[in-house]
């Protein structure tokens, strides 16, 4: 039943934006947010992703994006290597808001301060985006502020129908 649904019925009435060009550039590591994209990049090469980074590029996915949490659910069981699926389908719906023990719906990650948090140096992203300073890095597919306050508003519509 999980598998397939959230854990929370309600949060069934997202209205999912599910953007397949953005979708993509979220896989690809190429969404303009360095530490997104850094984690994206380490996923696809070695099958692997710190918990933290888990976080954020989920947390992005479903909120910043507003992309069904079961697609990345999907990527990641088809690329992690520590795949497992309590955890994967747990992880994602905490992310989403929909789950069990999720974080409330209006939490949604800020990548720059997660950034300056846990990678202020910036080692992490260049190891995995070493053009992020670079004039051809891309810019940002959607802008944080813009995509909180839309989030929001999704996420309240949605769960008012329940």
């Amino acid at each position: 039943m999980l598998l397939n649904s959230a854990f929370k019925p309600a949060y069934d009435y997202i209205e999912w934006r599910n953007s397949e060009d953005e979708f993509e550039a979220w896989c690809e590591g190429r969404t303009g947010y360095p530490i997104v994209d850094a984690g994206m990049r380490e996923l696809n090469e070695t099958g692997f992703m710190h918990n933290r980074v888990r976080m954020i590029t989920a947390s992005f996915l479903t909120k910043h994006l507003l992309i069904d949490w079961r697609w990345g659910e999907a990527y990641f069981a088809s690329k992690l290597l520590d795949f497992d699926l309590s955890a994967n389908n747990g992880g994602w719906q905490w992310a989403a808001g929909s789950g069990c023990d999720a974080a409330p719906y209006f939490r949604i990650f800020n990548p720059y301060l997660q950034t300056q948090r846990f990678d202020p140096k910036f080692k992490y992203i260049r190891k995995w985006v070493p053009e992020f300073e670079d004039f051809g890095y891309p810019s940002p597919i959607v802008e944080h502020t813009f995509a909180r306050d839309r989030c929001l508003q999704v996420y309240k519509k949605g769960l008012a129908k329940k």
